[in-house]
């Protein structure tokens, strides 16, 4: 019998969610005030008719793949073809469909981590075998103190690493990009050697962009585009981190044209079709571009508050970071010794009862009402780590750096 566990992000959201005297910086979706009001106002139009009311098709309304093609098309100056498009159940339902499409029982997946913890469950699902790689670096592991602003890179993803985990079983390699938890954005060299590796090895390779429209680094780019001349490489976006539909459980995935047909089939056996509201409204929402950069100015936006209330935290070598390049997350090292140090001194008769991350993250819970994420949910490499979602409304956010800051000073 298969015995999935309740994700611990989930666990401490619906503590959080309990009480308004919580402030979440946890779950990973985009709260700024919601989905914008001229979508709703657009599918409320489009419920006054019939065309949501059936079933659709397995791989998505062709109205809405071909917005899609000529979006990105336009956008990256490619051509994106639509035999290569799926609509699908957000990135989550794109990745189940995919996976459950290509890989046989006892099959492995590498996952370099720390990593979002829904591809290890995939895996499990599938009856695959996830193979973990860490992309923590020599340097990290010896500076427990490194601040924002060194150059030194903290987490990269490493090749031969994940080279030296291969083996005759091994089927498919899975990271997003820009990277949840660490905000990290992969190197353009780097992504095209592993493609290349990857397709001399018939291993495919699936870039998860669901935070492709909150990349501060202006040399990123999205691999979709390399999909067309490509048997081994699949990207998977999202409507829910840049329209703030998480809700509405609609995404797609570029595919190689031979396992379109495959990939519909197996959706229609898991879904019978997408949403077919959800698909209407991503159809308006990429008509109205301006609506996702609004939320990508208010994210960075928020991202220059968090490091102004948090420097105070790194000055006094309480927590280090490596500044985000991508993303809304920020994944915060904390120096335990420390910790015990300072909120003894405060003498206020706090727990420093903690032996670990996590434990430090169920006290911020309790007594600051601030709700993080303990890295090691993440994986391994995450263990002395907590994740901070700042994609919210920037008032909420400020008053959570507040409480955060006065309960280590």
């Amino acid at each position: 019998m298969l015995n999935l566990q309740l994700s611990g992000i989930k666990k401490i959201e619906a503590i959080a969610q309990s009480s308004p005297e919580y402030i979440s910086l946890s779950q990973g979706a985009l709260k700024l005030g919601g989905i914008p009001q001229k979508i709703k106002n657009h599918l409320q139009n489009i419920l006054t008719t019939d065309k949501t009311d059936y079933y659709q098709s397995a791989w998505g309304i062709m109205e809405l793949r071909k917005k899609i093609s000529s979006t990105l098309s336009n956008k990256y100056k490619k051509h994106i073809p639509v035999n290569q498009i799926i609509v699908s159940h957000g990135c989550i339902g794109a990745l189940a469909t995919f996976l459950f499409t290509v890989l046989d029982k006892d099959d492995e997946i590498i996952i370099p981590e720390p990593t979002y913890p829904a591809y290890e469950k995939l895996a499990h699902l599938v009856r695959a075998k996830p193979v973990f790689v860490s992309c923590k670096t020599l340097r990290d592991a010896k500076n427990f103190s490194l601040s924002q602003n060194i150059n030194d890179n903290q987490w990269e993803l490493n090749l031969e690493k994940i080279k030296q985990a291969k083996t005759t079983k091994t089927k498919v390699i899975i990271f997003s990009n820009p990277w949840n938890p660490l905000g990290l954005i992969v190197p353009e060299k780097t992504i095209l050697e592993l493609k290349n590796w990857c397709e001399k090895n018939k291993i495919y390779l699936v870039i998860d962009e669901a935070y492709k429209d909150y990349a501060f680094n202006k040399n990123y780019k999205s691999y979709a585009t390399l999909v067309r001349d490509s048997e081994y490489l699949i990207t998977t976006a999202s409507f829910s981190k840049n329209m703030a539909m998480s809700g509405w459980r609609v995404g797609y995935m570029i595919t190689p044209a031979k396992l379109c047909k495959n990939l519909g089939t197996t959706q229609d056996a898991l879904l019978n079709c997408p949403n077919v509201p959800a698909q209407y409204a991503a159809i308006y929402a990429l008509d109205h571009p301006q609506l996702t950069q609004s939320f990508a100015n208010t994210i960075k936006n928020n991202l220059d508050l968090c490091e102004k209330y948090l420097q105070s935290l790194v000055k006094q070598k309480i927590i280090s970071y490596q500044k985000p390049k991508g993303g809304f997350f920020l994944f915060l090292k904390m120096n335990l010794h420390q910790i015990k140090k300072q909120i003894n001194f405060k003498n206020f008769g706090m727990s420093t009862n903690f032996n670990d991350a996590e434990d430090l993250c169920m006290d911020i819970l309790s007594k600051a009402k601030v709700a993080l994420i303990p890295g090691k949910f993440f994986g391994k490499s995450g263990a002395a780590y907590l994740r901070l979602c700042y994609a919210r409304d920037p008032e909420i956010l400020q008053e959570g750096l507040r409480r955060l800051v006065k309960y280590f000073l």
